[in-house]
């Protein structure tokens, strides 16, 4: 959300013939901050006015291309999301917009699609992050769609936070890379490791210069994507099935590591549980083992759309948020604390080192 520094005014602008703003601000009586805590009684008009908004899109839909149609749609759900306080926008903003024929036209999208029907039962998971790669894994879904389809799916993996994602996957091959010139034979863990696809961009592993990398995931289905890798990239791959709360609870004993990771998975945790799940993992390193953390920062455009359209929501933070991650551990424990962003600001790393 905006917090507040934008004028209410002034986003009106940008939506153009919304009543329900009209109404909020006479109400009011001043030119308020968004966002606009809009009372429940005009939750009725927020609805006629995000279908109307929608309706006034569909024209951009040309045949078999809805291209510029998405970035539109990107466009005014942010732009919504911005005027809208929480409220509003979890009840009035959002169930409009899934209302709506337009999200019939934006679901022809086979990555969308996937997201928000979450065929293993829960959100981002490691088949949807193969369509962000685009993975020859998610090629057969990509052939199923509509023409229409795929040209939204050719812009939305193309977004900022999917290049991001992209990026985090060199990165943490990257990583594993280091760590086998630093360290002989290294231990790694990868945790909620989804598809592992890191690994195929890792030289170290295809040498042979891993001892061992431990993959665990809650999800049977990823962990057989997984032990493929064993065959093709390197026999030092093993996988585990084993949840986050296993952790928590002390139950999984994974052994130690020279460099534990976890792609995606703080992305999904509350501060507190984070910070726990830091201590733990970083006990679990050996002496100079390194524990790297990404988390997506505040900021990301898509957001708006990832939630009314994919159904997919992710805790997004600040640069202190994620360093506070580290604020169970003993402080003599901790060599070095290292924090860096991507180019584009939008995801996090923090990377502490064991004495």
């Amino acid at each position: 959300m905006s917090g507040g520094q934008l004028s209410l005014s002034r986003e009106r602008d940008r939506l153009h013939g919304f009543v329900s703003l009209r109404e909020f601000e006479r109400s009011r009586g001043d030119v308020s901050q968004i966002p606009a805590e809009i009372p429940e009684e005009l939750y009725p008009v927020v609805a006629d006015d995000v279908g109307r908004a929608l309706t006034n899109l569909l024209g951009l839909a040309q045949p078999g291309n809805y291209a510029r149609l998405t970035s539109a749609v990107i466009d005014l759900l942010g732009a919504l999301k911005e005027a809208f306080g929480d409220r509003a926008w979890r009840e009035a903003v959002l169930p409009a917009a899934r209302a709506h024929a337009l999200a019939g036209l934006v679901h022809e999208c086979p990555f969308t699609r996937h997201s928000f029907m979450q065929p293993r039962g829960y959100p981002g998971d490691a088949g949807l992050l193969d369509f962000v790669y685009r993975h020859p894994a998610a090629r057969l879904a990509q052939e199923a769609a509509t023409d229409a389809g795929r040209t939204v799916m050719t812009f939305t993996v193309d977004v900022t936070a999917c290049e991001a994602v992209r990026h985090r996957r060199s990165i943490l091959a990257a990583k594993i890379d280091e760590t086998a010139a630093r360290c002989d034979m290294p231990a790694i863990l990868a945790v909620a490791s989804g598809h592992l696809r890191e690994a195929e961009l890792s030289v170290a592993l295809r040498e042979g210069r891993v001892g061992r990398l431990l993959a665990t995931d809650q999800d049977p289905v990823s962990l057989s994507t997984v032990d493929g890798y064993r065959a093709s990239i390197s026999d030092a791959i093993e996988t585990r099935q084993v949840t986050v709360r296993n952790i928590l609870a002390g139950k999984a004993d994974l052994g130690r590591f020279d460099l534990i990771y976890a792609a995606g998975l703080y992305d999904y945790l509350d501060a507190r549980v984070a910070a726990r799940l830091t201590r733990i993992l970083f006990d679990q390193l050996n002496d100079g083992g390194r524990l790297v953390i990404p988390n997506f920062l505040w900021g990301v455009p898509e957001e708006a759309y990832m939630e009314v359209y994919m159904d997919w929501y992710l805790l997004y933070r600040s640069r202190d948020e994620i360093e506070r991650f580290a604020q169970d551990l003993e402080p003599s424990a901790v060599r070095k604390t290292t924090y860096t962003e991507d180019a584009a600001g939008v995801i996090g790393y923090l990377e502490l080192e064991r004495v």
